[in-house]
């Protein structure tokens, strides 16, 4: 009989310096253990807003400014000294003066700039790293055997793009062995997000939100030995908008939602899982869980097919846009480097149009505003006369069913009488319908439409 492993990400919302959420967090990975199973695999976010530092930490190094470290690591003895057994207090000690260490004499080397392999050393050995030898103590604190891959035995091999690296499975595969020999003995492994190793081991980074990645990855690797379940964990369930804007105001949860949803929604401003993970997954078929820390079984299932009629699975709200309008004789290449310049993909052709001086212009809406600021020159070399209009926002309806489900976007622009409309993508076959408007309109957008959901999903929910 296949042994059934699984694999759990806590994102670094669950987990700060106060620790209130960790005796949580061990209990549902011992939970999801259960009895008569082999171990299981536990990932781990930095905790809330230290990765942040750490960026700034890096920065100021890189601008011959002060910085300081020293209060961060120790917020991770305070909480050892608070959850970890006082028999394992010095091993934990070493460990976290290893990884300081490390971090002090990786910033002396930065010198005028924070990239590189420098600074995912920097964020990952400050962050994930400490976090995930700290989870494996206090586990071993309750009696439960618990792990940690070294750096130079790393599972997850990439390449070489330091900020936003791409695992190799083959590279990767050929490291596993030892973690199947520790899953088979019974051991918990405590791994931290977000890091992958060069061949050569030099440390890169899977992306902002790369503990999803790193959670699916293995799952992939585990899977050809194992029946793998996969359980992000987070903060709050995956629901029909954010519940920071729409407020309660008839907020659905969404128990299923297929890979393309949830790809759509993630980078239309729903923080769901990471593209890129949600992208592994799909390439796998990976069934993978987003449950929330306090209440697992309001769960929503990321998957090939929704056997549901839902037309409308969520309506969401991205502020901070832009839309570059340059001559179409550049655009194509413009589109070309987009792609491939810093593996940028958030954006949309939104075509081409006819000057009445029979001029041809051709418009991108591009979904960070500080990307388009940060490269105003570069994009303008490919025409001098190039256009950006700031202050515009996205709300995004999602779902998969509105190819075949009329009347959609008339019941959502109805909802928005009085809010200017500058333009709308309306690509059902794509699972997204797309309405911009101004930046400070998002929010009453999200909540109108959002308004209509039952309205349009009536009798198919």
């Amino acid at each position: 009989m296949v042994e059934r492993v699984s694999v759990l990400k806590f994102g670094g919302s669950l987990i700060d310096f106060t620790g209130t959420n960790i005796p949580l967090i061990i209990k549902r990975i011992l939970d999801y253990r259960g009895s008569g199973r082999n171990g299981s695999v536990a990932v781990f976010s930095a905790p809330k807003g230290v990765t942040d530092r750490l960026l700034a930490v890096g920065e100021a190094r890189a601008h011959g400014k002060s910085y300081d470290i020293d209060e961060i690591f120790r917020s991770y003895q305070d909480l050892a000294f608070k959850y970890v057994d006082s028999r394992f207090i010095p091993e934990f000690q070493r460990e976290l003066d290893g990884y300081k260490g490390e971090v002090e004499e990786t910033l002396l080397k930065v010198d005028r700039r924070f990239d590189g392999s420098e600074k995912a050393r920097v964020l990952t050995s400050g962050g994930e790293l400490p976090t995930a030898s700290l989870m494996k103590y206090i586990l071993k604190s309750r009696s439960v055997e618990s792990a940690c891959p070294p750096k130079y035995e790393w599972p997850i091999v990439t390449d070489d793009n330091f900020d936003s690296a791409t695992p190799d499975f083959e590279l990767s595969r050929r490291r596993v062995p030892k973690l199947f020999k520790l899953i088979d003995e019974g051991f918990i492994i405590s791994v931290g997000g977000f890091l992958g190793v060069t061949y050569d081991g030099l440390e890169t980074l899977l992306g902002r939100g790369g503990s999803d990645q790193t959670a699916v990855f293995l799952a992939c690797l585990f899977r050809e030995r194992y029946e793998v379940e996969t359980i992000l964990m987070k903060e709050t369930p995956v629901q029909s908008a954010d519940p920071a804007t729409v407020k309660g105001e008839g907020l659905r949860r969404v128990p299923v939602m297929t890979y393309n949803e949830a790809s759509k929604a993630t980078v239309s401003g729903m923080t769901i899982i990471q593209n890129a993970a949600v992208r592994l997954a799909m390439q796998h078929r990976l069934p993978v869980t987003v449950a929330p820390l306090k209440d697992p079984e309001l769960k929503t299932l990321i998957q090939s097919d929704d056997p549901s009629g839902r037309i409308v699975k969520c309506v969401t709200g991205l502020r901070g846009c832009a839309i570059v309008t340059m001559r179409s004789e550049g655009s194509r290449s413009l589109e070309d480097c987009l792609r491939l310049w810093e593996g940028y993909d958030n954006f949309i052709d939104l075509g081409t149009e006819v000057m009445d001086t029979g001029e041809v212009i051709r418009d991108f809406l591009i979904y960070d505003a500080e990307f388009v600021k940060k490269h105003e020159e570069q994009l303008k070399s490919f025409d001098r006369m190039m256009h950006v209009e700031y202050g515009v926002g996205l709300v995004t309806l999602i779902g998969d069913r509105m190819k075949d489900s009329p009347g959609v976007a008339s019941i959502a622009i109805g909802a928005i009488p009085n809010i200017n409309i500058k333009r709308g993508i309306f690509a059902p076959h794509t699972s997204q319908i797309i309405l911009v408007v101004k930046d400070e309109d998002v929010p009453e957008a999200v909540r109108r439409i959002h308004s209509q959901i039952d309205k349009i999903n009536e009798g198919k929910t």
